[in-house]
This record gives C-alpha cells, structure tokens and sequence, in this order.
C-alpha cells in the first residue's frame, strides 16, 4: 500500500512540473530563476516571419547582440556598415515573466517602451515574438531566436 501511494505521489509530482511550464516552448523545468537565465549577452541565430524563416531580415540582423545587465539595463547592438545601430535602456519581466518590457531611453524623441513575449528562456536559448493580434499594431507574427554567448 506504500509503495502504490508514493508511487502515486511521484507521478503527479511529475505531472505537475511537466504542465506548469511558463514558456510554451521549454524548459519545462529549471532550477535557475528567468533572470538569471536572461542576464548575459545574447546572439540572434534565426528570425522568423509568421513562423517561416526570413532570410532577407535575418541578414540584416545576423550580428545582431542584446545584452541583459544585472541591473535591468541592456543594449541592443545591429552592426551596420557606416557604424552601429544602438539601442540601451532598462529591461524588466512583465508580471508572470513570460514577457520581456525594453524601455529603450532616448533624450531627444522620448522613451519607448516595446513588449516581447517570450516563447522559450533557457540557460542557452532565449526565443522572443512580437506581432500578432496580441501586440496591436503588427501585421506579422516576428519572432527572433537568441543564443547566450558562453563565458
């Protein structure tokens, strides 16, 4: 009778850890938090326009580098031919952080704040998306896959 009772026990303990998943594409499980799986520096290696690889844009990102800082600030670096494109500001989860908020700091046309769901967030990998009805404004479904540049 034990061994049915914590055999039981084990399997919905399983069960429980494999539905609870925050991001629909894994880890399933993990024992670091979401930041510090996110802290790093990151490299773009595919982009994806409503699910389809799109190499044209993915060219033009390809050396693309977003790091996250401890502190909640990040950069986010497009080399360009005449000189790099820089973005930089304060980075932060949404509430359940299945969401990454970039509040990009300009002084001359203001803060803008850009919202990405996060499909997948492991220690390697980070898969954000954009568009969709979800993020009003946005005809396609964008998503970008990242990964961390080992130290």
């Amino acid at each position: 009778m034990n061994r049915i009772v914590a055999i039981l026990t084990i399997v919905t303990i399983a069960l429980g850890f494999a539905s609870c998943t925050k991001y629909e594409n894994g880890p399933s499980v993990s024992l670091k938090s979401p930041k510090s799986r996110a802290v790093g520096e990151w490299h773009i290696t595919d982009l994806l326009v409503n699910d389809k690889h799109e190499q044209a844009l993915f060219d033009k990102e390809s050396s693309a580098v977003l790091t996250l800082e401890k502190d909640g600030t990040y950069t986010y670096t497009i080399p360009n031919i005449r000189a790099a494109v820089e973005k930089s500001g304060l980075w932060s989860f949404g509430e359940d952080k299945t969401e990454l908020l970039l509040i990009q700091r300009d002084s001359i046309n203001g803060d803008s704040e850009r919202t990405y769901k996060i499909t997948r967030l492991s220690k390697t990998e980070m898969w954000l998306v954009n568009g969709s009805e979800e993020y009003a404004g946005f005809d396609d479904l964008i998503e970008r896959h990242f990964e961390k540049k080992q130290e």
